[in-house]
């Protein structure tokens, strides 16, 4: 069984988000734009490190209503905790280690803003929200949204570290989360020196993304907020070259035509100009 090298280093943007929240965007990657980024990474469209950051007290840092169409959102959250509302009804506590992943299909309006607690005295935040496109035929899907508390995907022990899967399987372990897009999604942290192998699909889009400290993927160093994008092959190893936190990422390519707009990813610019429409005149709903 080949083992995956490196394909590409792609290291993440600076830049905010929402109120003024400090990100890294880390997919699509720097130097890469467009088509030709999505197409690299599908059936992922985005990744974004959000913090960490020390939330001053009074700050109303977080992420007010704003609409989505065309694909998943799945937030990871490492520290703090975010209050979750959308206009099908939907809501929930974010807490560490618990994640939502939130269908926005045919259309919604959604808001990811820290508790009260935090807007009122500070606290740390940090967290991981990855974009899943959907197939074609799911785009007109009903929108929804589903919690996934920390207690349904639990740290599972590794050697020389543990691991925490979110979606599909890593390791023989299979996380709670559901995507018509086949991927496998998972946190893994791993002591300086530590090995980590695991067998993936021939064929996946797969790449290792370290959050902090760095990580060894054949002969190639992969340091943090960075994107290694790696190659054909039936298996990934790694080495911690530090003690390390990364996010492990493989899916099944859609191979479908993508036309994107900010909050919107469809098929056709005609798709496009109908969700910015459908959204304007308040057919995805609404928000206070």
């Amino acid at each position: 069984m080949s083992a995956k090298s490196v394909l590409a280093l792609i290291p993440g943007q600076p830049t905010q988000d929402g109120n003024r929240v400090p990100l890294t965007r880390l997919v699509p990657g720097q130097g890469q734009g467009g088509a030709e980024a999505f197409r690299a990474m599908d059936p992922f469209l985005l990744m974004d490190h959000f913090g960490p950051m020390v939330l001053p007290p009074g700050t109303d840092a977080g992420f007010p209503p704003h609409p989505h169409r065309g694909f998943q959102t799945l937030t990871y959250l490492i520290q703090g905790a975010f209050r979750h509302r959308d206009s099908t009804g939907g809501s929930g506590l974010l807490r560490p280690g618990g994640a939502q992943l939130m269908n926005a299909g045919a259309g919604i309006v959604h808001a990811e803003m820290p508790v009260p607690e935090h807007l009122e005295t500070g606290g740390a935040i940090e967290g991981v929200q990855l974009w899943i496109n959907l197939p074609r035929a799911q785009k007109g899907s009903a929108p929804g949204y589903t919690d996934l508390q920390p207690e349904t995907m639990p740290w599972q022990p590794v050697g020389g570290g543990r691991i925490r899967v979110l979606a599909g399987t890593w390791a023989g372990l299979t996380g709670p989360a559901q995507t018509p897009a086949r991927i496998a999604y998972a946190h893994l942290e791993l002591a300086a020196g530590a090995r980590f192998a695991a067998d993936v699909p021939a064929g996946w889009t797969t790449a290792v993304v370290p959050l902090h400290g760095s990580v060894r993927v054949g002969d190639r160093l992969v340091p943090a907020d960075t994107v290694a994008l790696l190659g054909e092959g039936e298996s990934l190893a790694l080495t911690a070259e530090t003690p390390v936190s990364l996010m492990l990422l493989a899916g099944e390519p859609l191979r479908e035509p993508i036309a994107h707009y900010g909050p919107f990813v469809m098929n056709t610019r005609e798709e496009i100009e109908q969700a910015i429409q459908d959204y304007q005149e308040g057919r995805m709903g609404f928000l206070d």
